[in-house]
């Protein structure tokens, strides 16, 4: 992953990537020791029809809360973007689940504190 670090001791950086599944699962914990803001999260349908998607901001030890309008359908080809900047803690994490398995392709972006 490409990687910029400031004298500032922030690193810019894709965060993570992969393939949301049917069921709600991890796709990005703020490291131990860490803060992050993740800048964005892209979602693309590689399917030829629509998919609907679910992302959603869990804070250490809390409950899961909702940070995309619920069931967003992404049309066939398409591409949804989250773009309200989200804080993480060390062990906060983004989720996502999606109602066709590995046929969402997401990329989450963003700075953490080195």
């Amino acid at each position: 992953m490409p990687e910029w670090t400031s004298n500032l001791g922030v690193s810019i950086k894709s965060l993570a990537d992969g393939q949301v599944a049917t069921s709600k699962g991890t796709i990005y914990t703020a490291p131990t020791g860490k803060t992050a803001v993740v800048t964005n999260v892209k979602m693309v349908n590689t399917s030829s029809g629509p998919v609907k998607v679910n992302l959603y901001f869990k804070a250490s030890g809390g409950t899961s809360r909702r940070i995309f309008p619920k069931d967003l359908e992404i049309e066939g080809g398409g591409l949804a973007i989250m773009d309200n900047e989200q804080t993480m803690e060390a062990g906060d994490i983004i989720e996502a689940d999606a109602t066709s398995g590995s046929t969402i392709d997401y990329s989450v972006n963003g700075v953490e504190r080195v």
